[in-house]
């Protein structure tokens, strides 16, 4: 008899999930509500959960053990798939942010096979329980993006993905990668900034980027920001800021016109932005020319 999944079990409130135009790893924010008993137990999909407000006391069993935890915010909870938990009880509500750790989508956001590859098949303990702030603060800024309507465009949904992907398997894997990446070579790295200065008014995903020159996203992320220092988004970001002045000081565009060309979303994206990094809103920035 098949066992049933969790979500089939219990009671929760969706409060956001990732929209068809998001291209990271799907991200919901919910609201766990308490558990009074769940028999047996799994996940379809392995999932990752960071607890934003609440605290609980959570029971279950695994195997011939009996776990006992208190789990709020800044916790996180790893469910592997298909991991069979019994005697599941939580007490109390929680908020949190989830992750699904689709293997078909870290497939296509690394280009690797789970089972053959060195990253990615160091294992992970079937269940994992821990404070972990910075998985906490890159979750909070993937909400943000999302509940602002993914401004920033494909390229950061799939460098945030990736960012949580490597951090998390690099310090809770069980065992480390043996393999050493090579390096980007200058040619590719050539081809690669050529590529951005010519697409600053596009949404630049960074697996179109990897199959340009032919390596995997991550292995595209990683050696970038090794080379120059900031990731290829933050790349894109300061190329797009330096187009955005050099229209600014020609006075001849709109802001609407200036927003697009530069490839943000809508003109309010671009203000922010602009502000965020320069310290002065465009039109602040054009009156003191």
């Amino acid at each position: 008899m098949k066992i049933k999944t969790f979500d089939e079990q219990t009671e929760r409130k969706i409060l956001i999930t990732s929209p068809p135009t998001w291209s990271g790893l799907v991200f919901s924010e919910q609201i766990e509500l308490p558990i009074e008993f769940i028999r047996r137990g799994v996940l379809e999909i392995p999932s990752l959960l960071f607890s934003t407000k609440g605290r609980s006391e959570i029971k279950w069993r695994a195997g011939l053990s009996d776990f006992q935890a208190m789990h709020g915010t800044g916790s996180i909870v790893y469910i592997d798939r298909d991991y069979e938990l019994e005697n599941l009880s939580m007490s109390g509500e929680q908020r949190v942010f989830k992750l699904d750790f689709d293997i078909q989508k870290i497939e296509q956001l690394t280009g690797r096979e789970l089972i053959t590859d060195a990253l990615l098949t160091r294992h992970l303990p079937r269940h994992i329980m821990d404070k972990d702030e910075h998985i906490g603060a890159l979750m909070h800024g993937i909400n943000m993006e999302i509940r602002n309507g993914c401004p920033s465009g494909a390229l950061y949904a799939e460098s945030i993905s990736l960012a949580i992907i490597s951090y998390f398997w690099g310090k809770y894997s069980i065992r480390h990668s043996i393999r050493k990446l090579n390096g980007l070579s200058p040619s590719k790295l050539s081809i690669l900034k050529d590529y951005i200065h010519n697409n600053i008014s596009y949404d630049v995903s960074l697996t179109q980027m990897a199959e340009i020159i032919g390596i995997t996203p991550q292995h595209l992320s990683r050696c970038f920001k090794e080379i120059m220092g900031e990731s290829p988004y933050q790349y894109l970001l300061k190329l797009r800021i330096a187009e955005a002045k050099r229209l600014l000081r020609n006075g001849n565009f709109s802001m609407t016109e200036i927003s697009y060309a530069t490839g943000f979303s809508s003109p309010s994206h671009f203000s922010n932005t602009f502000r965020k990094i320069t310290g002065f809103s465009p039109r602040q920035f054009q009156k003191n020319i």
